[in-house]
């Protein structure tokens, strides 16, 4: 029996740091629209409700199981892209500039630095405990709770409050998941040139976790052939639910339904230029 060929396509979503796929919005059932197959990855040690108090993580853990089901996604797929937000958008990052397997990378409020306008000037003083040893520590998350829209923001809060879960992450990020978080993008920032994926990146100007320098350097850095940036004017950190987003979805599918139809008139072009001419059977 001969093994099938390949015929469809994936995208794995990545949400960010101790957060859920809830924080993807609309993106999984548009993706699922458009014909691709969607997968909402689950990480040890990075995504809620897998989070052990006692384990200090490794990015590079993260990494791995990115990179693992890419492989088993290309068994029975024809292309593999991904797409992150917030830390989420830094692990693919972290993980294309180490594996070139995926064909496009959309990139939704990525964080080199949390560096935005509701970020304390201390903020980078909060590693100063964990390196002398006080682990058991966590950051609460509070307003605006990365969304502009008040309505939103006000169901966000009592979601935080019943579940310690929403659409925006989770209540409190431990300090462990924080650290690993913070070597990591310390890795990322000077490992941009290693990436080459194709990309796009979607980010608020008002973003309050992550001010317009992170998209910056990421375009600025990368050697993607294709990248490019949507500014936002009316949302703040977590734009898949926010009030712009409605474009954020469509830019989404459209960008990677783009690389898709690209990498498949590439597949034709060279299975084409390979073929072996007719031989010429006169006399």
């Amino acid at each position: 029996m001969h093994n099938e060929q390949p015929i469809a396509h994936a995208v794995i979503l990545l949400h960010g740091l101790c957060g859920s796929s809830l924080e993807m919005g609309s993106i999984p059932k548009a993706l699922r629209k458009s014909g691709c197959a969607v997968i909402e990855l689950v990480i040890p040690n990075y995504s809620a409700g897998h989070v052990d108090p006692t384990i200090t993580p490794h990015w590079e853990d993260w990494c791995a199981v990115v990179d693992s089901e890419i492989t088993r996604l290309r068994l029975n797929f024809k292309t593999v892209s991904l797409c992150g937000l917030s830390m989420g958008a830094t692990l693919a990052l972290a993980v294309a500039s180490r594996s070139h397997e995926a064909i496009a990378i959309v990139a939704l409020s990525p964080v080199l630095r949390y560096d935005g306008w509701s970020i304390p000037w201390y903020q980078h003083l909060m590693q100063i405990p964990f390196l002398l040893g006080y682990k058991n520590w966590a950051h609460e998350e509070g307003e605006p709770y990365g969304i502009k829209n008040f309505d939103m923001r006000r169901r966000v809060a009592n979601s935080l409050k019943k579940d310690g879960v929403a659409a925006v992450g989770a209540a409190a990020i431990p300090a462990r998941q924080l650290r690993g978080a913070h070597q990591m993008m310390a890795y990322v920032r000077h490992s941009l040139k290693q990436v080459k994926t194709n990309l796009l990146v979607i980010h608020a100007i008002d973003d309050e976790t992550a001010s317009p320098k992170n998209p910056e350097m990421i375009l600025e850095h990368v050697s993607s052939e294709l990248r490019k940036v949507i500014w936002l004017g009316d949302c703040y950190h977590i734009i898949t639910v926010d009030n712009e987003r409605e474009i954020v979805t469509n830019e989404t599918v459209q960008f990677i339904r783009k690389n898709i139809e690209m990498h498949l008139k590439d597949l034709s072009y060279r299975e084409l230029k390979h073929q072996s001419p007719l031989k010429d059977r006169r006399g």
